[in-house]
C-alpha cells in the first residue's frame, strides 16, 4: 500500500526538515459541527488534547498535509493497541528523506470532548519520535466542507456550508488545487508565482530550490552556517531572504526560510516547479479556512481592520534576526 505523509518538523531546526508521516482515515459519525480548542505547545505545534481507548488524554496534531494517521508505538501500547504483525499489510511512507514502510494497525477509539473516531487505521511509528505529539490525525478526517483553523482564537472547527465569515471585512483568498489529497495554494515570492502545500504539521515553512531559483530569492551565508552548524553538516538545505511573501491581498517582507527539495514534492512529480510549504510560523497569523467545496483558502488576520502589509520574521527558524 502506498500512501503520502506530512510534513512534521522535529525538535530544534537540524530536525526541521524530517517528515513524520500519517495515517488513514477512519469513519466518522457525521455532525453539524465539531470544535476544539487548539493549544500551542513547546515544540512549535498546535494541538488538541484526546484519549485514546479511554486513555489519559495526549497532544494530537490535525494536519491538513495527512492523508493518513500515524501513532506513536509507545502511545498504542500505552492505549492497549497491539503492534502490526510480520502479516500485516505494510504502508510506505513519502517524507522529507524518502520512502519507509511502516505496518498498519487499527485505533478502536480516539476522543476529544464529545467527539469521537473510530476504527482509525493509523501507521504504527515505532522508529523516529514526534515531537508535535504521539497521534496525527489528517484534517479531513473530521468531515464538513470546511476546515476552519483560527489560530489567534486558538479553535479548530469542522462544519458543513459556507465558512463563517470572520467580523466584516473580507478575508484574503486564494485558489486551492488538490493533489493526491493535499492542497496547494497559490502564493508568490517576489512577484513570481507558484504553489504552496498548506501545513498545519509543519512548525516551520520551506521553499524549494526551483522556486528559490526562479524568485531570486539570495543565501543567507550567515544564518546558513548556523542551519549547517546545528544539523552537523549533513543537511542539504540552505536559508534564504525572500523580499516578500504574498498569499491573496496579505504580502510579507523580509521573511527568512529554509531551501530544500523535499522527497514528497519528486514523489508527486512536481519536484521542477516552484513550490512552497506552508507551516505554522506563517499560517498562525490567521484565521485560516479551507473551503473544500470551492476550492479555495481564506485568511484573515488577527486584526482584520489594521494594514495587510506585514513585516515577519519566521521566528520557528530559530535564527537570530
Amino acid at each position: 500500500m502506498r500512501s503520502l505523509v506530512s510534513v512534521a518538523a522535529r525538535k530544534g531546526l537540524g530536525a526541521a526538515l524530517t517528515l513524520a508521516l500519517l495515517s488513514a482515515v477512519s469513519a466518522f459519525a457525521a455532525v453539524e459541527r465539531v470544535t476544539f480548542p487548539l493549544l500551542f505547545n513547546t515544540q512549535g505545534y498546535f494541538v488538541v488534547q484526546a484519549s485514546i481507548n479511554a486513555s489519559p488524554p495526549v497532544p494530537v496534531v490535525i494536519d491538513t498535509a495527512a492523508t493518513m494517521a500515524m501513532i506513536d508505538s509507545r502511545a498504542a501500547m500505552a492505549a492497549g493497541i497491539s503492534g502490526p504483525s510480520d502479516e500485516e499489510d505494510r504502508v510506505s511512507v513519502f517524507g522529507l528523506l524518502g520512502e519507509r514502510q511502516y505496518g498498519q494497525v487499527k485505533i478502536p477509539q480516539v476522543r476529544a470532548g464529545s467527539v469521537s473516531l473510530h476504527q482509525v487505521t493509523a501507521a504504527y511509528n515505532d522508529r523516529e519520535a514526534m515531537p508535535g505529539g504521539p497521534l496525527v490525525i489528517p484534517a479531513t478526517a473530521f468531515g464538513g466542507d470546511v476546515i476552519d483553523f483560527d489560530f489567534p482564537a486558538g479553535q479548530f472547527s469542522a462544519y458543513s456550508g459556507r465558512p463563517k465569515r470572520v467580523g466584516t471585512v473580507s478575508p484574503a483568498r486564494s485558489a486551492l488545487t488538490e493533489v493526491d489529497g493535499l492542497y496547494f495554494a497559490e502564493i508568490s515570492i517576489n512577484g513570481v508565482k507558484g504553489r504552496a502545500l498548506v501545513d498545519t504539521g509543519s512548525p516551520v515553512s520551506l521553499m524549494n530550490s526551483a522556486f528559490a531559483r526562479a524568485a531570486g530569492v539570495p543565501r543567507n551565508e550567515e544564518k546558513t552556517q548556523l542551519l549547517q552548524g546545528a544539523t552537523g553538516g549533513k543537511l542539504l538545505a540552505h536559508v534564504a531572504t525572500a523580499r516578500q511573501i504574498s498569499v491573496g491581498y496579505y504580502t510579507f517582507r523580509k521573511m527568512d526560510m529554509i531551501v530544500a527539495d523535499p522527497a514528497l514534492f519528486g514523489d508527486l512529480g512536481l519536484q521542477q516547479e516552484p513550490l512552497m510549504l506552508l507551516g505554522i510560523d506563517y499560517l498562525s497569523q490567521f484565521r485560516m479556512q479551507i473551503d473544500r467545496r470551492r476550492n479555495v483558502l481564506l485568511l484573515t488576520a488577527a486584526d482584520a481592520g489594521q494594514p495587510i502589509l506585514m513585516e515577519f520574521y519566521a521566528r520557528d527558524t530559530r535564527l537570530p534576526n
